[in-house]
């Protein structure tokens, strides 16, 4: 077992215990429920990790207390979960939403539960339209489940004048790899990092799709190079190079 094994680990069986004293709406238990998620999923049990978020998702109902909905897959230890009332409440609800759909959006379509992927990223694009990321998911797992892209008409309500734009214009044929990667290199050294990672990460993932296995393993390996461990991003690219190494 190496040693991230054992912290993932002993993260599952520290949240596991919360889990298990504690009400299944209880602000520490909704924290507790994330934190499970991310550890299940980088361990590459998806079943699992799809299961608490399944629990978090139906815990999601208007009666929650917006303290519940400030719980965060990255929350670190013993920080405060903060309280809110009136309108903050309803997006914080929201927030809380969006993080388990797109949660098990992403473990279910490395799961190819592609079905169960689409639901949940029509979910996201749903509270917000504007989600561009949600939309590139969505492109994603319609594409691997073998239909035709809707993005063209999605684009339609994204700010393309923002970040990752660049990424969709490569989906909509609008653009290459490469100047969705020279673009990422705007912002600060960790800005530029994510954008890299998900730059590398979609682009291979549509070559992937569109049979280019080469220029496909190039970007992912880039991806892994770049993605934050804890990243679910990180997760699929893991995945993808996986299958790719072994392919003929």
């Amino acid at each position: 077992m190496t040693a991230v094994d054992a912290s993932l680990d002993e993260r599952i069986a520290d949240c596991t215990a919360v889990i298990e004293h504690g009400g299944p709406t209880a602000p520490q238990v909704v924290t507790a429920r994330f934190r499970r998620a991310a550890a299940y999923f980088r361990k590459g049990d998806i079943d699992h990790a799809i299961a608490d978020y399944d629990n978090v998702i139906r815990q999601s109902s208007a009666d929650l207390r917006a303290a519940y909905d400030y719980a965060d897959l990255d929350l670190p230890q013993g920080k405060a979960i903060p309280t809110t009332s009136g309108s903050e409440q309803t997006s914080g609800r929201d927030r809380y939403r969006a993080q388990a759909y797109r949660g098990r959006g992403i473990a279910s379509f490395q799961a190819g539960l592609l079905e169960q992927s689409q639901d949940d990223f029509r979910h996201l694009s749903a509270m917000d339209q504007k989600d561009a990321r949600a939309a590139l998911w969505l492109d994603l797992a319609r594409r691997r489940a073998g239909l035709a892209s809707v993005l063209a008409d999605q684009a339609k309500l994204l700010d393309m004048s923002k970040w990752p734009a660049p990424i969709v214009r490569v989906f909509l044929g609008q653009g290459t790899a490469e100047a969705a990667l020279a673009a990422a290199e705007q912002g600060d050294p960790v800005t530029r990092k994510a954008r890299r990672c998900e730059a590398s990460f979609f682009a291979g993932e549509l070559m992937l799709q569109q049979g280019q296995d080469a220029g496909a393993m190039r970007l992912i390996d880039r991806a892994l190079a770049e993605c934050s461990p804890a990243s679910g991003v990180r997760s699929v690219a893991d995945a993808e190079a996986r299958i790719l190494r072994v392919m003929p």
